[in-house]
């Protein structure tokens, strides 16, 4: 199987979460969808060392995406598409303010300081009907999954982890780091979130 370039797909929609990186939806000319990851030029280690830990947790565990490409030359990882929705769209679908537009926070950089997202999250931390019980509990197992590894994800944030309807998936390794002794910027980020204080 040939590595997907970016100048070889149709780009289906793309997003951005910051500086470091745009990524693509990209259908690629054998009609797969995957994610091309394109970093800007002053995040190459930050790039390489998602390379390296998303290579060495997908041989391990079924929540994360594969590494299907790299080309450093170019900055671009290229990975695996899972499908499913952001947790940030799935809450702010259910639990934020009628009439809200959810392709608004397709690339919103400053979603965390933003009203609108809090008051959705302090919505789901509180919910207890069944759908957002069992994205807890899927939370909760993936993010344990993980520790076991002995890798924290160090972004534990809403645009980082796709719902499927059954399993969380975790994406964007370019924060993590060894769990040595206390994965404590996940315990915060999960608390913060979702209302989960053990995991």
């Amino acid at each position: 199987m040939s590595t997907p370039l970016l100048d070889e797909g149709r780009i289906l929609c793309s997003w951005t979460n910051g500086r470091k990186a745009v990524a693509l939806l990209v259908e690629d000319t054998h009609g797969r969808k995957v994610v091309v990851k394109r970093y800007r030029t002053r995040f190459v280690a930050t790039m390489l060392r998602e390379y390296f830990v998303t290579k060495h947790l997908a041989r391990r565990l079924q929540i994360v995406p594969r590494v299907l490409g790299f080309q450093i030359l170019r900055r671009q990882l290229v990975l695996s598409y899972i499908e499913g929705q952001r947790v940030l769209e799935w809450v702010l679908q259910r639990y934020g303010d009628p009439g809200l537009e959810l392709h608004a926070f397709q690339s919103y950089d400053y979603f965390d300081t933003c009203m609108i997202v809090d008051r959705a999250f302090s919505r789901f931390r509180e919910a207890v009907d069944p759908s957002a019980v069992r994205l807890k509990q899927a939370i909760r197992q993936s993010y344990a999954a993980l520790h076991q590894t002995g890798f924290a994800h160090g972004s534990a944030d809403p645009r980082n982890v796709i719902y499927d309807g059954r399993t969380v998936h975790i994406i964007d390794f370019d924060h993590s780091r060894p769990r040595l002794r206390s994965e404590k910027p996940d315990q915060r980020g999960l608390a913060r979130w979702y209302g989960l204080t053990e995991v």
